[in-house]
């Protein structure tokens, strides 16, 4: 099984530099891309900006008590460490691993070719 390779890009000095929601969501910009941070228990988890089901904005969403990021249009629930939809109707939505580091947060982007990317 190969490994990964990530390109990481860094999205603030520190996670309190974030602007987080009420919902414990912000949205970045990543490489030009718009993508999604959560934060749960002091872990940050990073996502796809748009929900799998039907598109919506889940930088609108919300994290809830079991670690995944709720759809704000049909309530579809996520989990944050794998992307698998808490419904098991087969969505699944596109993380991307986050790095807290001594001089910022930074997220990985898969390379390897244009579809990684969502």
């Amino acid at each position: 099984m190969a490994f990964k390779k990530y390109k990481w890009h860094k999205i603030a000095a520190a996670a309190a530099d974030i602007q987080w929601s009420r919902g414990n969501v912000a949205s970045v910009e990543v490489n030009g891309k718009t993508l999604c941070l959560g934060r749960f228990q002091d872990q940050l988890y990073g996502f796809a900006h748009l929900c799998p089901h039907a598109g919506a904005p889940l930088g609108d969403g919300y994290i809830d008590g079991a670690c995944r990021v709720v759809c704000p249009v049909h309530s579809i629930r996520f989990n944050l460490k794998d992307g698998r939809d808490a419904n098991g109707d087969g969505y699944k939505l596109k993380t991307y691993p986050v790095e807290i580091r001594e001089d910022g947060v930074y997220m990985g982007i898969e390379e390897g070719g244009l579809f990684k990317w969502f």
